[in-house]
């Protein structure tokens, strides 16, 4: 039933695109968006630089946008109701900035003076996605040719360095000429040292932390729980044992339906799913995390990381993890609750290699991403 259901949306994206296809392309910048920190950095810089076409964002409806808003654009969530609306404005778009995969990029008529831009939602990877996710090759042939047909629609690629653009090139099977290495737009808030600044008076208002230390547990999302949350993580173990020193923020990550039964609890604090990891980062003093994207951002702030990947092998297995993250990870791995707190106990920060990390990294972040992007977005609306 849900291939059918599939394959009746295809064919309605492809049958909108070809109409809308024929219609001129304007001069406008659509966004397609499932996380709001990359956006949010290219908006703010558009207006700071009056560079301000028109703008549509269509926006994933779990988001909360109000922080995006701009004179000069116009948001929507991307739901059914809006699908119309969605095709009209992709296939009559001059540039198209996505964040993720999109279905609908698929079925729009791309003509030659139009560009679809793949911004990415992360600045690294420590697992695979894309055609090098285990699981993609178990799919079946119309999957894979739907997967491929939204692929082959990104004219660039954002990469904030060599590593990461090597990881899309295999990924996506891209050419080394369609990678954009001008960095991540996101980052460059971890260089403005008064915002950093004023959201940790926030955060720490927020959570009401005072005289303890701030740990973090975000874990990435596992397929089987999409749809039912769960934690690996012993609470009441860390609690007996780190609770006089520590408070713990817990935070899912935004994918996941469903949130973990909340309880008034004096040390652990749940957090939003759909929270900027920017207003959360400059209050946690530790890191506990497993094959997220969070420790590329991270590690601008030089503080110790823990991974506590308690199914590497079962996880590598079914999705796969980067070559060589054992490696990569600038921390000690544990597979166990007691692993965990042994490591927060008797945390020893070894600064060299967390800067080599963000070196390799964030190679090109420098704090002047957003500037350069939105140059390129000039220039490509300007192109005839």
């Amino acid at each position: 039933m849900k291939n059918i259901a599939i394959k009746l949306y295809m064919m309605m994206i492809h049958v909108l695109g070809f109409v809308f296809g024929r219609f001129p392309i304007q001069q406008k910048v659509v966004m397609l968006i499932s996380f709001p920190e990359n956006p949010a950095a290219i908006l703010r810089e558009m207006e700071k630089s009056h560079f301000t076409p028109e703008t549509i964002v269509f926006y994933d409806p779990r988001l909360n946008v109000d922080g995006m808003a701009r004179n000069f654009m116009r948001s929507l969530p991307k739901t059914n109701g809006n699908l119309i609306k969605l095709m009209f404005h992709l296939s009559t778009a001059k540039v198209v900035v996505t964040d993720n995969y999109f279905a609908e990029l698929a079925g729009v008529k791309w003509r030659e003076n139009m560009e679809c831009v793949q911004i990415w939602h992360a600045d690294g990877a420590l697992k695979k996605f894309g055609w090098e996710d285990k699981t993609a090759q178990e799919r079946s042939e119309s999957d894979k040719n739907r997967f491929q047909a939204v692929y082959k629609t990104f004219s660039k690629v954002l990469a904030g360095s060599d590593e990461m653009g090597e990881i899309f090139k295999r990924s996506f099977l891209l050419k080394d000429e369609q990678l954009l290495k001008l960095g991540v737009p996101r980052t460059d808030y971890y260089f403005d040292e008064q915002a950093i600044e004023r959201n940790k008076a926030i955060g720490l208002e927020k959570y009401k932390i005072q005289d303890k230390k701030v740990l973090l547990y975000a874990p990435t999302f596992r397929d089987e729980a999409l749809s039912e949350a769960k934690l690996d993580l012993d609470i009441a173990a860390m609690k007996a044992a780190l609770g006089n020193e520590y408070k713990l923020l817990l935070k899912l990550h935004p994918s996941m339906m469903t949130d973990l039964a909340k309880q008034a609890d004096d040390f652990c604090v749940y957090v939003e799913k759909e929270a900027e990891l920017e207003a959360i980062l400059p209050i946690v003093d530790v890191l506990i995390t497993d094959y997220s994207s969070i420790p590329f951002e991270f590690a601008f702030f030089e503080k110790p990381m823990i991974f506590f990947a308690y199914d590497l092998e079962a996880y590598d297995a079914s999705r796969g993890l980067a070559d060589g993250y054992l490696d990569t990870i600038p921390g000690p791995l544990c597979k166990t609750t007691a692993e965990v707190i042994a490591a927060v106990e008797n945390q020893a920060i070894n600064v060299d290699e967390i800067r080599e990390f963000s070196a390799r990294w964030n190679k090109y972040s420098d704090g002047e991403s957003s500037k350069r992007f939105v140059d390129f977005l000039q220039s490509e609306m300007a192109r005839e």
